[in-house]
This record gives structure tokens, C-alpha cells and sequence, in this order.
């Protein structure tokens, strides 16, 4: 009996390897986003850099939302205001019930970037996620 143990453990160790390497996710130019009151689904991306990226959105909320991409290395302080606007990378608003789909060209900066609801409350409210840009 412990033999068939330890061929299984020996099974199960060889093939841990291939899945971990499956699970990693890779750059993307199409990506689907639920919002809802007051998140977003999912909540990181993964896209290549200065390619063209189609964003399909749906606002399944009860309100109007934003989907606003900061400036690499800038993030939005304890709220979103006013001060933001000059760091906005790319932005665009969807109204409740509605699905849209926008293009836009990804930044050629590799890194992590921070997207946000930029509607008055959302991004305290915990509507907010992580874009990265990296190559395929």
C-alpha cells in the first residue's frame, strides 16, 4: 500500500511543474470587464505594450461608472479628484444596463498601472484594480 503512495505522490510531483506553468496568464488585446456597485470583475489585466486593446465593458450597476487608466507610476491618492486629471492615461464612462466596446492603444511603459472608477466616492468605495503591461 505504500508503494501505490509513493508512486502517486512521484505522479502528482512531476505534474506540478506543467500545471503551475499553465495557470500563467499571458498578454491580452481583448479584454471583457464587469463593473458592478462598486467593483470590477476581474480586477487585474494583463496586455502587451503599445499594441491596440479592445475592452469590451458591461455596467451591470445601478449607476454610471468609469473606467479610468492612470499614468504609469501615478496612482490616485485616498480619493479621486480633480488633482487626478492630469495623471488620466485613458478613460471612458458607461452608463447602468449599458455594454460597450472602445479601443485604445496600450502604453509602451512595461509596468503596473492602476485603473479606477473616477465618479465621485467609487474609488473609496474599493472600485479599483491593477492593469499590467508586459511583453508576450
Amino acid at each position: 500500500m505504500n508503494k501505490v503512495w509513493l508512486v502517486l505522490l512521484m505522479l502528482a510531483l512531476a505534474l506540478f511543474p506543467l500545471t503551475a506553468c499553465s495557470r500563467r496568464q499571458t498578454p491580452a488585446t481583448v479584454i471583457d470587464v464587469v463593473m458592478t456597485d462598486y467593483k470590477y470583475e476581474p480586477k487585474t489585466f494583463i496586455i502587451p505594450p503599445g499594441k491596440e486593446i479592445t475592452l469590451n465593458i458591461t455596467n451591470k450597476g445601478a449607476v454610471e461608472h468609469e473606467f479610468v487608466i492612470m499614468k504609469y507610476g501615478t496612482t490616485v491618492g485616498e480619493s479621486f479628484g480633480d488633482e487626478d486629471e492630469e495623471n488620466i492615461y485613458w478613460e471612458i464612462e458607461v452608463k447602468p444596463g449599458e455594454t460597450t466596446t472602445v479601443t485604445f492603444t496600450s502604453p509602451e511603459q512595461i509596468g503596473q498601472y492602476q485603473f479606477v472608477c473616477g465618479i465621485e466616492g467609487h474609488f473609496t468605495a474599493g472600485m479599483l484594480g491593477t492593469l499590467q503591461v508586459a511583453q508576450p
